[in-house]
């Protein structure tokens, strides 16, 4: 199932620049997205950002709370 856009922004990753990384939305409009505790104490995620830099992909930015999507452009299913 695919997530609500409603709630995403698509960013292309600029910068790194711990704890914080710089991108821009497809509208060209910079954004600061930021790190939580987890993600700045894990080296596999900033080497997963580097190479995501590297390769100029898009990724999906939660619009509340400029986060990085943990579980990128999929939602999970709603039971019941």
């Amino acid at each position: 199932m695919l997530r609500d856009q409603q709630d995403v922004y698509t960013a292309k990753l600029d910068q790194i620049s711990y704890p914080n990384i710089t991108g821009h939305m497809e509208n060209g409009q910079a954004i600061l997205i930021e790190t939580n505790k987890k993600q700045r104490d894990d080296p596999a995620f900033w080497q997963a950002i580097s190479a995501i830099l590297k390769a100029q992909l898009w990724v999906p930015v939660s619009k509340r709370l400029h986060q990085l999507l943990d579980t990128d452009w999929l939602a999970a299913p709603q039971l019941g």
